[in-house]
C-alpha cells in the first residue's frame, strides 16, 4: 500500500516466522477481539477499498505530477493528509476513552504525547518514502512504480533474516526470485536507447523506488524491535495518532528548512504562502493519502493480512492496465506477463502453507 506514514508496511512481517504468533499478539496489544475466519461483508468491502485506494492513489498522482506537471509542493500534500489523520484518529481515542472513567481523555492524550518518542523514527523513515514516492512517480509511470513497490516483501524478509533471525520457507525464496523477475519484466522496456534524456529521468525515479522500498524493510525491522518489543500498550488508533503527530512536525520542519535552502527573496519577493499552488487534484491526494492511512487501520480490526494481500496483487494488475489505457503509459506483452508474475509472487508468498 502506498500511503507509508501509517502501519501500510507492517503486514509483510507477519508473513516471516510465527505468523499465528505475532497477529495474535498484535491483537492482544491492541485490544481487539480475534478476526472471525471466512468473507464477511466487512472484509468484502475492506478488500474494495483497499484496491480502489491503491490504485486511484498511484494513477492520480502520476496524472498530478507528470500529466499535469502540477507544482505544488508534496510535502504540503502530505501534511494535510497527517493532520486529517491526526484528527480523525484522535476523535476515536477520546470516543474509547470517553466510554471509561471520568477525565482519563486528557490523560490518555498526555500520556500519549509524552511517550511518542519511539514513534519518532518511524515517522522520519515513512516522511522519507512518502517524499521519495513523489519524486518516482514523476519519472516513473504507475504501472513500473506499482510493480516494483512490491520489493518491500524482498527487503522485508531479507532484513528479518538477517537482523531478527526469521526463517523463509524455500517456497518463499522462490516466490522472492519470482518477484524480481516479474519486476525486471516491467522495467526494462521503459529503457529505449534512443531517449537517452528520458532514461537518465527514469533511473532517478527507479533509484527513488528502490530506495523507498529499502527504508519499507527497514520500517518493518524498526516496528519489530523497537515498538513491539515494547512493554508500552497501545491500540492501533493511538499509534496512529502519535504518528502522525510526528509525521506533521517533521513536514513543518521539512517545508520551512526546504524555503532556506531554496528560496531566493531577491528573485522571489513574495512571501510564502502555504498551499498556494494546490490544485482539486492536489486536494484529492491528500484526502487519499490519509484515507489510505486509516483504511489500513481498519483493516486490522476487521480483516486480515489475505484481504491487504489480495488487494495488492490485483492493484498490480489494475494498475498495469489503467496506467496504459488512461495515462497513455507503455504496454507490452513482457510486461503485462511481469506485471501477473508480480501478482502471483505476491500471493504465493503470503500464503505459503509451509508450517512454521
Amino acid at each position: 500500500v502506498s500511503s507509508h506514514s501509517d502501519y501500510s508496511e507492517m503486514p509483510a512481517l507477519e508473513r516471516v516466522g510465527a505468523r499465528g504468533d505475532e497477529e495474535s499478539g498484535s491483537r492482544r496489544e491492541s485490544g481487539d477481539p480475534p478476526k472471525k475466519s471466512g468473507w464477511s461483508i466487512a472484509k468484502m468491502s475492506v478488500l474494495i477499498l483497499l484496491l480502489v485506494q491503491n490504485t486511484v492513489y498511484t494513477l492520480l498522482r502520476r496524472y498530478s505530477q507528470a500529466n499535469l506537471a502540477e507544482a505544488y509542493n508534496p510535502q504540503e500534500v502530505l501534511l494535510v493528509g497527517e493532520f486529517l489523520k491526526l484528527v480523525f484518529s484522535g476523535c476515536v481515542v477520546a470516543r474509547d476513552r470517553a466510554k471509561e472513567e471520568a477525565g482519563s481523555v486528557r490523560s490518555r492524550f498526555a500520556y500519549l504525547t509524552v511517550n511518542s518518542g519511539k514513534m519518532f523514527g518511524l515517522a522520519m523513515i515513512y516522511g522519507a518514502m512518502n517524499v521519495l514516492g513523489f519524486v518516482a512517480i514523476r519519472r516513473v509511470d504507475a504501472a513500473v512504480f506499482t510493480v516494483c513497490a512490491q520489493l518491500k516483501i524482498l527487503t522485508t524478509a531479507s532484513f528479518s533474516v538477517a537482523l531478527l533471525g526469521k526463517r523463509v520457507s524455500s517456497l518463499q525464496w522462490r516466490s522472492l526470485v519470482q518477484l524480481v523477475l516479474g519486476c525486471i519484466l516491467v522495467t526494462v522496456p521503459q529503457l529505449s536507447p534512443d531517449t537517452k534524456t528520458r532514461d537518465a529521468s527514469f533511473l532517478v525515479g527507479l533509484a527513488a523506488v528502490l530506495t523507498e522500498v529499502c527504508l519499507s524493510g527497514f520500517a518493518s525491522i524498526y516496528f519489530e524491535k523497537v515498538i513491539k518489543a515494547s512493554d508500552e500498550k497501545a491500540t492501533i488508533w493511538e499509534r496512529n495518532y502519535q504518528l502522525a503527530m510526528h509525521s506533521i512536525l517533521l513536514y513543518l520542519t521539512s517545508t520551512y528548512v526546504e524555503r532556506l535552502i531554496y528560496g531566493d527573496a531577491a528573485a522571489d519577493p513574495t512571501p510564502y504562502r502555504p498551499f498556494h499552488d494546490f490544485s482539486n487534484v492536489a486536494w484529492m491526494l491528500a484526502f487519499l493519502s490519509a484515507f489510505g492511512g486509516l483504511l489500513v487501520a481498519l483493516t486490522v480490526k476487521v480483516a486480515d493480512s489475505v484481504v491487504k494481500t489480495l488487494a495488492v496483487s490485483v492493484a498490480v494488475v489494475t494498475s498495469t492496465l489503467a496506467s496504459h489505457y488512461l495515462l497513455g503509459g507503455l504496454l507490452t506483452l513482457g510486461m503485462s506477463i511481469g506485471a501477473l508474475t508480480v501478482a502471483l509472487s505476491v500471493a504465493n508468498y503470503s500464503f505459503d502453507p509451509t508450517p512454521r
